[in-house]
């Protein structure tokens, strides 16, 4: 991995935390915002519809 490749998973997996963390904040949503992120990159990929 390039260095920008670490800074940049860095940057997201505090964010990711900070935002499970804070009081009043929406887990589940959260977590459902970050997975379709992930599903509809690889749908991208791969010339398919998202889901």
């Amino acid at each position: 991995m390039s260095t920008v490749e670490k800074i940049a998973m860095g940057i997201i997996g505090i964010g990711m935390v900070t935002t499970l963390i804070l009081p009043g904040r929406q887990t589940p949503k959260v977590i459902d915002s970050f997975s379709g992120l992930f599903r509809g990159s690889l749908a991208t990929a791969m010339a398919s519809p998202r889901r």
